[in-house]
């Protein structure tokens, strides 16, 4: 729902393919009930019966590697198909979705992609121990896909964003403002770059849209829902 609110609010028209039943509010996250990978293909399938789609976001899966089944048959309807990827592996709420990391399978996966965008919590569940800024740097420069790492839980200046192009990476600080937590904000952001792209705008200007926007959700009032 957050994706497709946000996709409308930037003018471009969203297809869904539901990846799990979630029993949630914005405060918690009862259970999710997964969907088979036949029945996320069916409706892939359907979707590109009715429209071309050039750019996808995707957003919780049950582990990396499904991500990377749902990566590769987007890729059979559209082999130009560029992906958006947030891997959540953790919602906000403490819901845990992937059970096991692996780190070759997660590279392996996102050099499918055009663009992911883990938070900073993410980036260290991934990589234990070490740089994050070291690890996208790396990363964007082998795996040929862009890291747009969120900031909101950095240890030192929340909010503080980094993209990270072929191994250099640019910061994206945030605007003064009062911000509050939101539910699936993490998903909003990912949604508006996606957004942004489809919409043609080079990557730097679309990731600063994308941050403006979000900034935008997470002040617009106190509660964990925000507005669009």
């Amino acid at each position: 729902m957050a994706d497709i609110k946000t996709l409308e609010a930037h003018g471009v028209y969203g297809y869904a393919a539901v990846t799990g039943l979630t029993i949630q509010n914005e405060r918690v996250i009862r259970r999710v009930e997964w969907l088979a990978l036949k029945d996320i293909y069916e409706q892939i399938d359907v979707c590109y019966e009715s429209a071309s789609f050039d750019w996808v976001k995707i957003g919780i899966t049950p582990s990396i590697q499904e991500a990377g089944a749902i990566i590769d048959h987007i890729h059979r309807q559209n082999p130009m198909a560029r992906v958006v990827m947030d891997p959540v592996i953790k919602a906000s709420t403490g819901k845990e979705f992937w059970k096991r990391l692996d780190r070759d399978d997660w590279e392996e996966v996102a050099a499918k992609c055009y663009l992911v965008t883990p938070n900073w919590e993410e980036i260290g569940w991934l990589y234990p121990g070490e740089d994050p800024g070291i690890r996208c740097a790396e990363l964007s420069s082998r795996a040929g896909c862009h890291i747009y790492l969120k900031g909101g839980h950095h240890p030192g200046t929340p909010g503080r964003d980094y993209l990270w192009i072929d191994g250099e990476a640019e910061v994206l600080d945030a605007v003064d403002g009062v911000f509050s937590p939101k539910h699936g904000s993490g998903c909003v952001l990912s949604s508006a770059l996606a957004a942004n792209l489809a919409l043609g705008y080079p990557l730097p200007i679309a990731a600063e849209r994308a941050k403006r926007y979000i900034e935008r959700f997470l002040g617009s009032n106190k509660t964990l829902l925000g507005w669009h």
